[in-house]
């Protein structure tokens, strides 16, 4: 499964779509209204040392993209610094919540989308015993990118060895 955008009225919302093959070719079926989709630019380049745990390694991951894109984090709401906001966009680390206002959103970033699903699909990432490290690597980068994240050499290196 992947993330689509379409436009509608000259507006992109993004959705869930999978690949269905019929005697004609492949046909994409829309499985789930991820929300609408709002780009954001990139204005800085942090780059951050990152935790020995893969799951801590991600949310750290994210918190330097979003940061370079522009979000704060609030720590009048939420001082533990897992809340992030930029204009009416939120991130909440905790909750993994995408939101603006109170609708699920997806975060066009670098080359990828920032959700709900696809931070779950990356955290939920695990190697598969039977394939090589090369597929294994290969898997967790698409993932990354899928998930609009941009890492180093260095960052992806360590995050794969820290599964």
């Amino acid at each position: 499964m992947f993330v689509r955008v379409k436009n509608i009225n000259g507006k992109p919302y993004a959705y869930l779509v999978e690949n269905e093959w019929t005697p004609w070719g492949s046909r994409q079926k829309v499985t789930k209204y991820l929300g609408r989709m709002y780009a954001v630019e990139r204005f800085k380049n942090y780059i951050i040392s990152l935790p020995q745990q893969f799951k801590q390694s991600i949310i750290e991951i994210i918190r330097q993209e979003v940061l370079n894109h522009g979000f704060t984090a609030d720590m009048s709401f939420h001082p533990a610094n897992t809340l992030y906001k930029k204009d009416d966009l939120t991130l909440n680390l905790e909750t993994l919540a995408v939101r603006k206002r109170k609708k699920d959103v997806v975060l066009g970033m670098n080359e990828g989308y920032l959700c709900e699903y696809t931070i779950k699909d990356l955290l939920n990432y695990a190697p598969n015993e039977d394939e090589s490290p090369e597929k294994n690597a290969k898997k967790l980068a698409n993932l990354v990118l899928e998930a609009g994240l941009k890492l180093t050499d260095g960052q992806f290196v360590w995050l794969f060895n820290s599964i």
